[in-house]
């Protein structure tokens, strides 16, 4: 069974949760001591053993020929005493400039260690100082930020940090429902990618009994399609599929080619009904019924819907326009 649950209100009606200004505050708190900190670190230089050990190294090629002599002359027919006499000299030049090379490669991987320590700490300061950034800019511009890198949660968003080689930062809709954009991992681009979003799906003009209306026009039609009787459930995204229709324009139905259609995706669906603030036309009441876990798995199947720009959202499957009194 399906279980039935009412729609959010839009953000008009709802009240921004205390503890998006909390983690806020978190992060731009470690942003500040991330500053601070970098300020006051030296700048780390090249450690004397590790260029020891460097310098040891490029003496094996030299210690390897003299030894390759040494077997050489050895092994020649016939063999010469006087050139085993001068290639085991030159040979034991060689190794005893190897002499300490054990000592030297263990003080070279304490220095190592102590740098990757080191330079991983530095990596994590300047991430937080990313993150810290990222929050006090997008809170300057009224969408709450909470989370923890690689995953910081803005609005309605989900902002993934993808860290290494040619990183980048993943724009998704709601908790990694739908993927939107794809930008740079640096603070400028993050910041005007996700204020761009949120303006377009979220800060235009909305007529909420227009909207209202067109559902329960759509609705009717796609009972008719299924042949299903008006009160029965339709499947969401079929509810989707009949909005977008009716959104398009007289050229689109005169002439329906691909330029001439009005986009309307499943992110500006469910970014409408959480927007929605009013259920009830006539003697009709507009539910949604709350999927199941086997129905997520298939986007055909649901539709992810905020609550306002919480952040926070529920997995629909469902709809139906219910006779009330």
């Amino acid at each position: 069974m399906l279980a039935s649950q009412e729609m959010a209100s839009g953000p008009k009606g709802a009240s921004r949760p205390r503890r998006f200004g909390y983690n806020s505050l978190l992060l731009f708190q470690r942003f500040i001591r991330s500053r601070r900190l970098l300020k006051e670190r030296p700048k780390m230089g090249v450690e004397e053993d590790i260029l020891e050990l460097r310098k040891a190294i490029r003496g094996l090629g030299p210690c390897t020929k003299a030894l390759d002599a040494v077997v050489k002359a050895m092994t020649a027919s016939p063999k010469d005493p006087a050139k085993v006499v001068e290639a085991a000299r030159k040979a034991m030049e060689g190794v005893k400039a190897m002499e300490g090379i054990e000592a030297k490669a263990r003080s070279a991987m304490a220095s190592l260690e102590g740098a990757l320590a080191a330079a991983r700490e530095e990596v994590e300061r300047g991430r937080a100082l990313l993150a810290g950034q990222v929050a006090s800019r997008l809170m300057e511009a009224h969408i709450p930020v909470r989370g923890n890198l690689p995953l910081l949660q803005a609005g309605a968003f989900t902002l993934e940090f993808i860290f290494g080689g040619k990183g980048q930062c993943i724009l998704w809709f709601g908790p990694k429902k739908e993927k939107l954009a794809t930008c740079p991992p640096s603070a400028d681009e993050v910041v005007q990618k996700t204020i761009e979003m949120d303006r377009a799906i979220f800060a235009g003009p909305f007529d909420d009994a227009g909207f209202l209306a067109s559902l329960w026009a759509a609705y009717q039609v796609a009972c008719l399609r299924a042949g299903l009787q008006v009160g029965s459930r339709v499947r969401l995204t079929a509810l989707l599929a009949e909005v977008a229709f009716l959104k398009q324009e007289e050229g689109f139905l005169a002439d329906p080619r691909r330029e001439l259609f009005r986009s309307y995706g499943r992110v500006q669906f469910a970014a409408d009904l959480a927007r929605l603030t009013t259920r009830r036309i006539g003697d009709r009441e507009l539910r949604l019924d709350v999927a199941t876990m086997s129905q997520t798995k298939r986007a055909v199947d649901h539709i992810w819907v905020p609550r306002g720009k919480s952040g926070d959202g529920t997995n629909f499957a469902s709809a139906y326009f219910a006779r009330v009194e």
